[in-house]
């Protein structure tokens, strides 16, 4: 692709008021927050920066379609058949490129996929080009598609404004990340019970009916789902990160400890884990043998470094300038 590419990601309005705000006459103090934001929304960010232009909108007719040269949609559950009536509005001639990603953990594909498989197939070959935040997820979805290419391409993390949140000295706690796909709180637990730091679980969300965590006497703190900015700030303060997602994620966990400089014991499923911390991933149920590392890292300075270093020099690839890179070759490829 030459020059550069005007994009837009035809997205909600949650979205376009995350991006945008900036835009509408914010305090300075509040742009910070906006930007400090990672995943999906920040390619249109990305494309402010390095590309043409980048928006979100929910544009879907022809006329507003054809001003940009990247349509991106991320298709979920709640957007079926929106591919194929974008590609019916541009037709199958027109230079505007349809880009679509599936992110959805594949472990969450079967309760919402399974009645409607027909047509996300349908609606997934209106795409010029198809990619998964992860391995994984990228190779059940080109197998699902018969061999058409899906490529792998994580979404930025603007990894440059995490450097702000370093901190000196930190304080004796463990960062423990919940996640509300899983629900899961008992896992992190048995690997850092024995640990003789405190334990903070950050963002927990309520499942069901119970506003409180089932045994609350397992962590020191419960944190509830933050801003992002407090969330990073807070985040920041601990010596050490768990991430035991158990499932097949992007991971942003991984990304915002290794931005921070913090060591971490994090699950092998996750994508972004495997590349920043190879030295420290474990099956998420093996809390023995998260255990085991978590103990290393405490006793270990040497080791530690060498984690943190590792961890922390590689985070650029998720980067706006790195991820504006990424795709671009990702369009590239045949």
């Amino acid at each position: 692709m030459t020059g550069q590419p005007k994009y837009i990601l035809i997205g909600d309005d949650r979205g376009r008021n995350f991006t945008n705000k900036s835009e509408k006459g914010v305090q300075d103090k509040d742009k910070k927050e906006d930007i400090l934001l990672a995943g999906l929304y920040l390619w249109s960010t990305v494309f402010k920066k390095y590309g043409g232009g980048g928006t979100i909108e929910p544009y879907w007719r022809k006329d507003d379609l054809e001003e940009y040269d990247i349509v991106h949609v991320n298709y979920t559950p709640s957007n079926l058949q929106l591919p194929m009536n974008i590609r019916d509005e541009l037709g199958e001639s027109s230079s505007t490129r349809l880009i679509i990603n599936v992110d959805l953990d594949v472990k969450q594909w079967s309760p919402n996929y399974s009645y409607y498989l027909s047509a996300m197939i349908r609606d997934l070959k209106c795409a010029d080009i198809l990619f998964h935040v992860e391995p994984h997820g990228a190779a059940v979805l080109e197998h699902l598609m018969d061999g058409k290419k899906v490529h792998v391409n994580p979404h930025p993390v603007d990894v440059s404004l995490l450097y702000d949140y370093i901190k000196k000295e930190r304080e004796p706690a463990i960062g423990i990340m919940f996640h509300r796909y899983t629900g899961e709180t008992l896992m992190q637990y048995l690997a850092s019970k024995n640990i003789p730091l405190r334990r903070i679980l950050f963002g927990y969300t309520p499942i069901g009916k119970q506003p409180v965590v089932a045994n609350s006497k397992m962590y020191d703190q419960i944190l509830m789902y933050q801003s992002y900015r407090d969330h990073i700030n807070e985040l920041s303060k601990c010596a050490i990160g768990i991430d035991l997602y158990a499932g097949y994620s992007f991971g942003r966990a991984p990304i915002e400890f290794a931005g921070l400089g913090m060591p971490a014991v994090v699950s092998s499923t996750i994508g972004a884990a495997q590349r920043l911390y190879p030295f420290t991933t474990v099956d998420p149920f093996d809390t023995k043998g998260a255990e085991g590392l978590l103990k290393q890292l405490v006793s270990d300075e040497e080791f530690a470094n060498k984690v943190i270093k590792h961890a922390h020099e590689n985070c650029t690839y998720y980067s706006l300038k790195n991820s504006y890179k990424r795709f671009i070759e990702m369009m590239e490829q045949p």
